[in-house]
């Protein structure tokens, strides 16, 4: 642990140097560091076919913008509290890729319109200075405005949830060693754009029809997305499950504008950069509790939708319903949708793998009323407008579900992973980065109804939160990285938090907050420069920990005030936790990445 903690403080100290100067000359104040990269930890979260890179840490000529974590601007919601944004003419961000690459997908923010419609332009890209594409941008789906459930009406103020996702192949493979320019050229007519990073990466051809397969071509879909292939793509599905053949989506974009119900059938396309499902309203749904659907397989291919607004009566998600029984969603795009994926329950036995979902207007991924075994698993998720992941256990137990092996990446309200009520849960081996609001890393939780946590196991181990945490306005509240709260009722089950990191946390490491709260355990939890406290008991009740250990907390290692809050903590085998404090919540100190 000593020796990882060695080469993380190491990643996070590299920054430029001011070279060429003399020793009598002034020389200029170094750039903030870049920010650790989510994906450079080892060992947890996704396994992903992408490099990522950080406009901050490529070559740039425009304005740095952050780090900072003040809500609401462009640089708290960016990867590391850091991103460069063009204004000028000529203005560009340059990657030079470390691995070949045929695929771009940019993170990026431009100004809205005034109408809060949305406003479209392009951004020129090139590769190796030749010209090389125009790549599509848009505001249509980011900047909401005032308070909770947001607008799209800029009068009505607070503008935040700035970014959005473009993608593109290229016509040719970039070999490794290449220069790839995103510029503000003449033609690109938005005042800014501030880019945050860049995936890159190389996007295998279509994959063929399998043998036996139902083409929804021949049910009369359209691939050029003029038509609307709902009615054809339809009909293919109810002969698939009639005669129980799997239906495929060749490459193509295919305007689906409604549900698509899906039942004891598979649907497969050539891949989520070549198969399209695109619409207002698109979405697969498998049919409702109490008769779930079973048996269904749904991958590779995209759903992306025309969400711009939230709206919590709408059924606009991109995969929704009750699908157990076996029933499998891998390798799926998702984005521009409210929810990626909304289940209620109650059902059980379902696989969600190695799906991307991207700018949501709510959650990424919800199991609501009483889902079970059910594995998430080896997602990547960002910016969604509440939790990445969440079990929600509305009047059913969520129950024996495992969330494992996932990145969870700036959800702009909320958790990155949160477990509200059930029993029996599993979060383990995923990595959470970049939380802002009302919300950590990880977090476990008696609210909204939920059915309280009174028997079974809930663990939470083996994962890392990086810059997690924020402030919560509405509780007069600072979020930790991982918190427990027990707000309907007491939280008196067994909860184990075990060999977890959490590094560089926005205000403190581990929280207990609310009434009361009984019988957790902790062990190995290590807390690295967490902006307040590494430890801060706010709630009655009692927990036992062992190998914590608190490294440069901003405030102190321990948060208690035992004259007014009755908290029993034993703990065995800890470091930092000496150093105690209690009064006025302090502003925090930041480490890792650090204010310029």
């Amino acid at each position: 642990m000593r020796t990882r903690i060695s080469a993380l403080a190491a990643l996070l100290l590299l920054g430029a140097t001011a070279a060429g100067c003399s020793a009598d000359e002034p020389k200029p104040a170094p750039p903030p560091p870049p920010a650790l990269s989510p994906f450079a930890i080892t060992g947890r979260g996704a396994t992903v076919p992408f490099t990522e890179y950080e406009a901050e840490a490529a070559a740039y000529q425009g304005k740095l913008v952050g780090p900072d974590r003040t809500a609401k601007t462009l640089a708290a919601e960016a990867s590391g509290r850091q991103a460069v944004t063009l204004s000028a003419t000529g203005d560009y961000v340059e990657f030079t890729l470390a691995k070949p690459a045929n695929a771009l997908t940019l993170r990026y923010s431009v100004p809205d319109s005034a109408d809060g419609a949305g406003a479209d332009a392009t951004l020129s890209v090139h590769v190796d200075g030749a010209d090389t594409l125009d790549l599509p941008v848009t505001s249509r789906y980011g900047w909401f405005y005032g308070g909770f459930p947001f607008t799209n009406n800029p009068a009505d103020g607070s503008g935040h949830h700035f970014y959005d996702h473009a993608r593109t192949l290229f016509d040719r493979e970039i070999p490794a060693g290449a220069k790839v320019r995103i510029t503000k050229d003449a033609a690109d007519t938005a005042a800014s754009y501030t880019i945050d990073l860049a995936d890159f990466e190389q996007v295998a051809p279509p994959a063929a029809k399998p043998d036996g397969a139902l083409d929804v071509v021949d049910f009369g879909a359209d691939p050029t997305g003029k038509a609307d292939s709902a009615p054809a793509i339809t009909a293919a599905l109810a002969e698939g499950k009639a005669k129980k053949r799997p239906v495929w989506l060749p490459p193509g974009t295919f305007q689906v504008n409604q549900h698509l119900i899906v039942d004891q059938v598979t649907l497969s396309g050539a891949g989520m950069w070549h198969s399209v499902l695109h619409g207002k309203d698109v979405g697969l749904y498998g049919n409702y509790a109490p008769k779930p659907s079973r048996g269904v397989a749904l991958s590779d291919f995209s759903i992306i939708g025309e969400t711009g607004e939230r709206d919590d009566n709408a059924q606009v998600n991109g995969v929704g319903g009750a699908l157990g029984g076996g029933s499998k969603v891998q390798n799926l795009w998702i984005q521009h949708t409210k929810v990626g994926m909304w289940l209620d329950g109650p059902f059980d036995g379902l696989t969600i793998s190695g799906n991307r979902i991207y700018d949501q207007t709510a959650d990424g991924i919800n199991l609501h009323r009483g889902v079970s075994n059910t594995v998430i698993e080896h997602n990547v998720i960002r910016n969604t407008g509440d939790d990445g992941i969440a079990t929600w256990a509305d009047e059913f137990p969520d129950h024996h579900n495992t969330i494992r092996f996932n990145t969870v990446l700036l959800p702009m309200l909320a958790n990155g992973i949160a477990i509200y009520g059930g029993h029996d849960n599993t979060v383990s081996d995923n990595v959470v980065a970049d939380t802002l609001v009302e919300g950590g890393g990880l977090h476990v939780a008696n609210r909204f109804g939920g059915t309280v946590f009174l028997s079974g196991t809930t663990t939470l181990t083996r994962n890392t939160t990086l810059r997690a945490g924020g402030r919560f306005e509405g509780l007069q509240a600072q979020i930790a990285a991982v918190w427990l709260y027990a707000k309907d009722g007491p939280i008196d089950a067994d909860i184990r938090i075990t060999d977890n990191e959490l590094l560089d946390s926005t205000y403190g490491g581990l929280m207990f907050f609310a009434s009361t709260i009984r019988g957790v355990t902790v062990d190995k939890l290590l807390v690295d420069s967490p902006g307040t406290f590494g430890v801060a008991l706010l709630s009655m009740g009692e927990a036992k920990i062992s190998q914590v250990k608190v490294v440069t907390p901003g405030k102190a290692g321990l948060y208690t005030c035992p004259d007014g809050i009755a908290f029993t903590l034993t703990a065995s085998d800890s470091t930092g936790l000496e150093d105690t404090y209690c009064g006025p919540l302090p502003e925090p100190v930041y480490r890792f990445a650090r204010h310029a």
